[in-house]
């Protein structure tokens, strides 16, 4: 059986992304996100992560996106930066 996990994910456009971390709960990947950029708690790209699992970063912060994505497979592990 598969367990709902998140993944926060953030790169260039165009390219695979170049950070990848998996998370159980969708509150840490997103504040995952939040400390990797240093965003702004509650600034509006942190609300967009919150809402809609995405924000565009426009390569202010090293990436052009970042983007939390639910999963349901069932090996987290492929999902590992290796």
């Amino acid at each position: 059986m598969s367990k709902e996990h998140f993944i926060a994910m953030s790169g260039s456009y165009g390219c695979i992304p170049d950070n990848i971390a998996t998370f159980e709960r969708k509150a840490d990947a997103i504040y995952h996100i939040i400390c990797t950029f240093e965003l702004a708690l509650y600034g509006r790209k942190a609300d967009n992560l919150r809402e809609v699992g995405y924000a565009d970063l426009g390569g202010d912060y090293g990436a052009d996106y970042a983007e939390i994505v639910r999963c349901t497979c069932d090996n987290v592990e492929i999902h590992n930066q290796d």
